[in-house]
């Protein structure tokens, strides 16, 4: 028997059967719900619902499921290694590097368009919000918009993991309950509901559309639902990020400090080891499955909300409306409800904010450590101040300059939440296969599942830019 790395014994919370100690690990799950409920879910979703209707269920369903996929085979390659998957990028056959160079470069180069978009729709809901509409200082959405940013950058900068962790999971939870009850209270038609979740179909815009957005009207449907695709569940932005912060939880050999050669991490080979390692994989399933759930339930909740109210009033969230008509979900059971619906989203998006500055970091780093050598030896609390002004100064610049705000991520949902996952998907194939021992590699279901999800966001990606570019 060959020497190699042993698993550790399961905690407390792996070895027991109940569900109390299943929610336990739920953790860095929960900042990636409440990073990408802010965009999304909350804007994204309803206005697919307020273009198409019903539709495109099976899109966002569908999209919600694909990036579960693309993150639970990263976190389980973590888990079985300790080792980042990134890191085995740069063996792929070619330029040295060039795999990794693609995507942290597509990566980082989106962080400044986010947190410029995010930002100034949070600065159109309080501007809505407290009636400073016409003002000039007061009233403008970049002045509300750069102070939320120098808000968050200070939290980011003085915080815990575990204050972040624990305040994103309280954001998780009252989102889901507000906005499934008002889901439910909208009678929508569950037949057509149940039935666009799984029957995909590809609508144009309807007559309407044309009349009263022509903006959105000569924005081809490809670049609008890969929009949708992409911005769905956060992309490799919040990924790579994400999959860092598992070392947090210290799950399987997590907690090793691992720097493997180009033949990959080495593993005991034993039935035993290789089983213990099997079972350590309930827990980023686990935490992965919760926040993809949540993802989905609220983005499902989100659009038959556009769908059933919002569509049939012909009125779509654009331009300095991104948020504000979403209120009658809750305004239509009760008119002070409009106070709990701003509450909401303000701390939905504040929390997408906030966490993301956090995750980008994380993001930054696991993406230059196969790079830079000096990044790999730096503590990530040394990186994190270059990181967040890097994201603070670019994000407040492009959002001073102008522009609508679902215009300023469209690049960014497209190329690092839509081409990015897809090729994530593709290179997890060819890592699992070629540096994992087969008794832990993805079984065929699994295999199947991750083939036909970096297919189809890989394709849908290359089509949306060639939209955007040519068309």
């Amino acid at each position: 028997m060959s020497e190699g790395l042993k698993y550790p014994p399961l905690t407390e919370e792996l070895r027991s059967r109940n569900l109390k100690s299943l929610a336990l690990l739920f953790g860095p799950g929960a900042i990636i719900a409440s990073v990408t409920i802010g965009s999304g879910e909350t804007v994204f979703a309803s206005r697919g619902g307020a273009l198409f209707g019903y539709a495109l269920l099976w899109c966002f369903v569908g999209g919600g499921i694909m990036k579960f996929v693309q993150v639970y085979t990263a976190a389980r390659y973590i888990t079985l290694t300790g080792e980042h998957p990134i890191e085995r990028w740069r063996y792929l056959p070619g330029p040295q590097n060039w795999a990794v160079w693609i995507l942290a470069g597509i990566t980082l180069l989106c962080f400044p368009l986010w947190l410029s978009g995010l930002p100034k729709m949070l600065g159109g809901l309080t501007v809505w919000m407290f009636g400073f509409e016409g003002m000039q200082v007061w009233g403008d959405e970049r002045v509300w918009g750069t102070t939320y940013v120098v808000v968050a950058i200070t939290l980011t900068l003085v915080q815990s993991y575990a204050a972040l962790e624990r305040f994103q999971t309280v954001v998780v939870g009252v989102l889901l309950l507000s906005i499934i009850v008002a889901a439910i209270a909208v009678q929508p038609d569950w037949l057509a509901v149940i039935y666009h979740i799984f029957v995909p179909s590809l609508p144009d815009y309807q007559p309407w559309v044309a009349e009263k957005y022509p903006a959105i009207n000569d924005r081809s449907p490809w670049i609008e639902i890969g929009v949708y695709l992409g911005a769905i569940g956060g992309g490799t932005q919040d990924y790579f990020g994400y999959i860092g912060m598992l070392r947090e939880k210290g799950w399987g050999l997590l907690k090793e400090k691992v720097e493997a050669g180009s033949e990959g991490v080495h593993l005991e080979d034993s039935a035993e080891n290789y089983q213990l390692g099997k079972r350590w994989l309930r827990a980023p399933f686990t935490d992965g499955l919760v926040s993809f759930t949540c993802i989905v339930i609220f983005t499902i909740a989100f659009m038959v909300l556009g769908a059933t109210v919002l569509h049939t009033q012909q009125i779509v969230p654009a331009s300095d409306k991104l948020l504000s008509v979403q209120a009658e979900f809750l305004t239509l059971l009760h008119p002070n409800l409009v106070y709990l619906y701003q509450g909401g989203v303000l701390l939905a998006f504040f929390g997408t904010i906030l966490g993301a500055y956090e995750l980008y970091t994380r993001t930054t780093y696991e993406c230059l450590r196969p790079l830079v050598t000096r990044v790999r030896e730096l503590p990530l609390a040394a990186l994190r101040p270059w990181v967040v002004a890097y994201c603070g100064i670019g994000g407040v610049a492009i959002m001073w300059l102008g522009g609508n705000p679902v215009a300023i991520v469209t690049p960014a949902a497209i190329f690092g939440s839509l081409l990015t996952c897809g090729l994530w998907c593709l290179l997890m194939i060819w890592t699992d296969r070629r540096f994992l021992p087969k008794p832990l590699q993805m079984g065929s279901g699994l295999l199947i599942l991750n083939l036909f999800s970096g297919l189809f966001l890989t394709c849908w990606g290359l089509r949306s830019i060639y939209e955007l570019i040519v068309g």
